[in-house]
């Protein structure tokens, strides 16, 4: 019986004794981590305040400024203009640069639209100025003009020779200042003469419609002119803006014009057709709700071969200044990236 009493004494100190060593390692451990903890924080602070003085934050500054001003000296001496540096200084941001007659402005890239998947490097500028774009060395993208009363008597038999594979032809115009309907004086003659020599052939309108109903009659005035033509490729409805005094539509609003386009183009659609809207970046960032036009086609104008428009679209109109066989002066030139 004592050696009992005796050997549950001893146990107890044994465990007493275990539980003092475990507590000891437990606060040496405890301790060593914030010591480490400390150490790690002294360090990071250290650190930041190296990298982030006054000093070097005013000396990252100015070479980020001189970098930045060394892209665009360098764009411009490679034949850039102001605005087009400026573009391609944005390119790769989630802004999109637009120049209209009266500011520059920043428009966000919208998630919701399709972008196009056109690599830029592809798109080849031959020696007359001629745009095409290769993939994998053959040529994919169709050459195009449009043409109007402007052009006047026109051979077709040289434009076909000359490689145009469409054109698309003006029906008309709504007067920006007295609204009236005028048809275009030669379309008729350059729609039988383009189609006699097998070109496909679209069509387009200039519109200043200011109401629904008026984009509706535009609508119909160009389906009563096409009747009974072989028009395959699409109809389009042309949004820009005129910048003139006493323009008609200029003063409307995004959602205005938008409720318009959609109206001109609703029913081209439901006669058959295919429905287009050409325009500038302003047309689609500025003058246009995207993402409400975002079903219909698009043919962009953008005059540089470093295009700055994100998004999908079917044609691009590429200059004003194009040189054709068979028309005298000067031509819009276009490439299409599809047939109809």
């Amino acid at each position: 019986m004592k050696n009992t009493k005796k050997n549950g004494v001893l146990m107890a100190l044994a465990v007493m004794l275990i539980l003092i060593v475990v507590v000891c390692v437990g606060l040496t451990y405890l301790s060593w981590v914030r010591e480490t903890e400390e150490q790690e924080a002294a360090e990071a602070l250290a650190a930041a305040e190296t990298v982030y003085t006054y000093e070097d934050i005013e000396a990252a500054k100015e070479e980020g400024r001189k970098a930045l001003l060394d892209e665009i000296q360098a764009l411009i001496e490679g034949g850039y203009n102001t605005t087009g540096a400026l573009r391609q200084v944005f390119a790769a941001s989630d802004v999109l640069l637009v120049s209209t007659s009266e500011e520059i402005v920043f428009v966000p890239v919208l998630d919701s639209v399709a972008k196009h998947d056109l690599v830029l490097d592809n798109v080849q500028v031959l020696d007359d100025g001629e745009f095409q774009y290769v993939v994998d060395g053959e040529v994919v993208s169709h050459k195009g003009i449009d043409v109007s009363k402007y052009q006047q008597d026109i051979d077709w038999e040289q434009v076909a020779a000359d490689g145009v594979e469409y054109a698309f032809i003006r029906v008309g115009i709504r007067g920006y200042g007295t609204g009236a309907l005028v048809a275009d004086d030669y379309f008729a003659e350059n729609v039988e003469e383009a189609l006699a020599q097998g070109l496909s052939v679209g069509v387009y309108f200039y519109s200043q419609a200011i109401t629904v109903e008026e984009a509706e009659e535009e609508a119909d005035f160009v389906l009563a002119a096409i009747e009974g033509l072989d028009i395959t490729y699409p109809v389009v409805i042309d949004i820009e803006k005129v910048g003139e005094a006493g323009a008609r539509a200029d003063a409307l609003t995004q959602e205005e014009r938008t409720e318009i386009c959609i109206a001109f183009c609703e029913r081209i659609a439901q006669a058959g057709y295919t429905p287009m809207i050409y325009g500038n970046t302003e047309t689609f960032t500025l003058l246009l709700d995207l993402e409400q036009i975002a079903e219909y086609e698009r043919w962009i104008a953008f005059y540089d071969e470093a295009l700055c428009f994100p998004y999908e679209f079917s044609i691009w109109q590429y200059t004003h200044y194009g040189t054709v066989a068979g028309i005298d002066g000067s031509a819009d030139l276009n490439i299409a990236f599809k047939e109809w």
